[in-house]
């Protein structure tokens, strides 16, 4: 088969160094039935080449066991990841499949979520695609690309259809010091017409479809539901229990390692 032989998996390992051990590192495995298919692995590289093109080398993603908890809602945070990734296969097909990080800009939510998706994705049994979407540059590439119809779709679908998707800083563009931004007027902004063409169908996809979704976000459940109530629900929804919220700027470990930086040096 000329497509095995021509992959671009195809490395020259020896026989017991492969990093594939299913399909030898050339991308296809042979059915049963004498057909061919691509090599789980194969997905998964395909889904870290996504990763990298936002900047993100999976390789390099800091670990749970990375996350220092610093009081009981950190510790909360880092103990419900845990949990999440070791009862993933049993939840994976319930309506409270998916986990959510709320609140303070600072408090390491990338970090958690991140590292859950890399988790999944590197797992030696059964690796799990998760597909990874910064909000802001996804939605900019989404609307960019709004009247390619056959470009735009495929975009679209990828996050749309992904067995897990991350969400990182969703709504990023509507929050400000922890609150709505609001316009000139003095009023809090809101999900405009362009927002909801490019959010809502993914969001709503995966909530209909019973898709896991890993979200950040310095939303708080209120400003989600006091941007769009329907969106608010179909996220919490699906979080249920699976979720911690950051409240306070105590929960700024960025801020609070730079002040702590900065005191040392003053002492020294």
């Amino acid at each position: 088969m000329d497509g095995v032989k021509k992959s671009s998996m195809t490395s020259p390992h020896t026989a017991d160094k492969y990093k594939c051990n299913i399909c030898k590192d050339v991308g296809w495995v042979q059915n049963g039935d004498g057909t061919w298919s691509r090599c789980k692995c194969y997905e998964k590289e395909c889904i870290e080449r996504l990763w990298a093109n936002f900047g993100v080398k999976v390789a390099d993603v800091k670990k749970l066991n990375e996350y220092k908890p610093y009081d009981d809602r950190t510790a909360q945070a880092k103990n419900k990841a845990i949990q999440y990734l070791r009862t993933f296969d049993k939840i994976i097909n319930t309506n409270e499949n998916s986990f959510g990080l709320f609140g303070q800009a600072g408090s390491g939510k990338t970090h958690i979520i991140v590292a859950i998706g890399a988790a999944l994705l590197r797992r030696e049994k059964d690796p799990v695609p998760v597909v990874y979407m910064p909000y802001l540059e996804a939605i900019r590439e989404l609307k960019a690309n709004s009247m390619d119809d056959e470009y735009y779709a495929k975009l679209s679908g990828r996050y749309c259809t992904a067995k897990v998707l991350i969400i990182d800083d969703l709504f990023k563009d509507k929050i400000k010091n922890g609150k709505l931004m609001q316009d000139k007027y003095g009023h809090n902004v809101a999900l405009n017409e362009a927002d909801m063409k490019h959010i809502y169908p993914i969001l709503n996809y995966r909530y209909i479809n019973h898709l896991p979704t890993l979200i950040s976000t310095e939303c708080t459940p209120q400003t989600l539901m006091e941007l769009d109530e329907a969106l608010a629900g179909r996220i919490l929804e699906r979080c249920g229990s699976n979720m911690v919220v950051f409240q306070g700027e105590e929960y700024n470990f960025r801020m609070r390692k730079f002040v702590e930086a900065a005191a040392n040096t003053e002492v020294s």
